[in-house]
């Protein structure tokens, strides 16, 4: 492919993603497996992914803790 044609193309994919936007530690949390259920339940009425509700929840309460 030729540097001409390289120039229309559109770039497929997701959008980079800003460095300080970035997720890159990984929290590992064990559960039962009726705990797991009640963290699913609880983020399909969120309309969230289990790991999205939970990094929520937590960023929630960690952050009312403060004050």
């Amino acid at each position: 492919m030729t540097s001409k044609a390289k120039k229309g193309r559109v770039r497929m994919g997701r959008p980079p993603v800003a460095a300080a936007d970035r997720r890159a530690t990984l929290v590992r949390v064990l559960t039962t497996e009726a705990e797991h259920g009640e963290l699913q339940r609880a983020a399909e009425e969120a309309s969230m992914s289990v790991s999205t509700w939970v990094r929520a929840a937590a960023l929630e309460k960690a952050r009312s803790s403060r004050s």
